[in-house]
């Protein structure tokens, strides 16, 4: 079975027609069909049913796409490893800047050092977002918040304790601490618990074992948004400890604390790294460690 066959074949099966196809992949429509036929010869499957003017998969065919797809990714995604290990490239990295910016910055000033042909690129997203993009293979590792998602593998890098941010006009701006009974019945704003489900999670977990009935007085959608917020006075926020905020929010510790939040490098669970990814994480190791 030839590959390139196969993905004529998914082509085809996606466009629903030879002549839809040949003309998506420059082909003239007579050459397209060839390479079904061949490819439906060389298997000994009948793949297509044939109308007078149109086609449609047979049971073997929907076999064949479903599992074809499948062998596909894994073949791009081996051959993009090998190109990268041969020739450098591309280490694509979602993380949540308030968990996972510093130790990213440690880890990649080392790393270019060793490995100076390969490039690493950011993505600054949620940790819903970059679950997603982990599946799609748009980006190879996620840095943030640990989860329980049982289609990726973990690795924990640090504990982070949460601490309170507040303006420094607050009349709490010049203090170090802050006891945890103050922030009963306080404006609390929070990232957003679609976007941020283990934040979220971490957070009421906080208010649970300390006993806090915080008013949520909004939820946002990235620490950005939340810098404003509380730049404008809507209300106080919890965020982990060294967050960059902005130079005009003060972090305050909180007194006594709660379980902290895992922070944690993530990857496809089905997947093993290739030997450039892995040398990151173990960066990110040394980084966390230092």
């Amino acid at each position: 079975m030839q590959i390139r066959q196969l993905r004529y074949f998914i082509k085809v099966a996606e466009m629903g027609s030879i002549t839809a196809a040949a003309k998506e992949l420059r082909m003239t429509q007579p050459a397209l069909s060839r390479q079904i036929r061949a490819f439906e010869d060389e298997s000994g499957w009948s793949l297509l049913d044939r109308g007078a003017k149109s086609i449609r998969l047979t049971r073997a065919g929907q076999v064949v796409v479903k599992e074809g797809l499948t062998m596909v990714d894994a073949m791009d995604q081996g051959l993009a490893r090998m190109q990268r290990e041969i020739e450098g490239g591309v280490i694509r990295i979602g993380y949540a800047p308030s968990l996972g910016g510093n130790l990213l910055k440690k880890a990649m000033g080392c790393y270019i050092q060793r490995h100076p042909t390969v490039r690493i690129d950011l993505v600054d997203s949620s940790s819903e977002e970059m679950r997603k993009k982990i599946q799609t293979g748009e980006i190879d590792l996620m840095v943030g918040a640990k989860s329980d998602s049982s289609d990726m593998e973990w690795e924990v890098l640090l504990e982070k304790h949460l601490c309170l941010a507040l303006p420094k006009q607050h009349e709490w701006g010049k203090k170090r601490s802050i006891s945890s009974e103050l922030l009963d019945g306080r404006r609390v704003l929070l990232l957003s618990r679609h976007e941020y489900p283990e934040y979220f999670q971490g957070v009421s977990k906080f208010f649970r074992e300390l006993g806090i009935n915080a008013k949520v007085a909004g939820e946002f959608d990235g620490i950005e948004s939340l810098r404003v917020a509380l730049e404008a006075g809507i209300g106080i926020a919890l965020v982990a400890e060294g967050s960059s905020v902005g130079p005009d929010i003060n972090l305050l510790k909180i007194k006594p604390t709660a379980s902290p939040v895992e922070v944690a490098v993530g990857w496809r669970g089905d997947r093993a790294l290739d030997s450039m990814t892995a040398a990151f994480v173990e960066e990110l190791r040394q980084a966390a460690r230092a």
